[in-house]
């Protein structure tokens, strides 16, 4: 530490005592200033390492926490199927945030439906009957093959892509069966509950 501040002292008095002059540099010069550029660094580097190790010797660390053994419970997966993931995409495209189709009805999806129920009027449960899953499920394909169609419907109505909901209810009501019918033509009843 003595030797720095002599150093330091001895260049601060050399700069600012010798006389202005102009002044050349050649390629001696800036080999004699990289040397010196290189002392003074090095000088540097090891006060901070020292003012670093004791800085870390005052400020001791706080005593370390004795580990305790806690039993964690996990709840089991949510297992992902075909027909959640058809939930969650038309929740999705009827405006009904039910986050990332991944199949997997979890809490952001029952509050996608909570959410759909209570816009169609239902009582909002989180859980879909096979009438509500029917229709949202009807509704989306409706929808995404119903092409220019969809669009005229969905500009006719105040609600948007939402009031689509409404508007094929109420044709459902007019018209349809309470089954729908596979690809083969054979009638199948509305059982499950989701």
């Amino acid at each position: 530490m003595f030797s720095t501040r002599i150093t330091s002292t001895a260049l601060a008095a050399a700069i600012a005592f010798a006389p202005a002059a102009r002044v050349a540099a050649d390629g001696k010069d800036f080999i004699a200033g990289a040397l010196i550029g290189g002392v003074v660094g090095s000088q540097i580097q090891k006060n901070v390492t020292r003012n670093r190790a004791n800085q870390q010797s005052i400020f001791t660390a706080p005593a370390q926490r004795q580990a305790t053994t806690q039993k964690r419970t996990y709840r089991a997966a949510i297992p992902a199927t075909q027909e959640g993931r058809e939930i969650q995409a038309s929740l999705n495209y009827f405006g009904f945030n039910a986050g990332t189709v991944d199949g997997q009805l979890g809490g952001q999806t029952r509050s996608a439906i909570s959410e759909y129920q209570s816009y169609m009027g239902y009582e909002p449960s989180g859980h879909l009957t096979s009438f509500e899953k029917e229709l949202l499920l009807r509704s989306h394909n409706r929808a995404q093959a119903g092409g220019d169609q969809t669009f005229r419907q969905i500009a006719a109505t105040p609600d948007g892509t939402r009031g689509l909901l409404k508007t094929y209810r109420a044709e459902f009501a007019n018209g349809a069966s309470t089954g729908s019918t596979n690809v083969y033509g054979e009638q199948r009843a509305f059982t499950s509950d989701y």
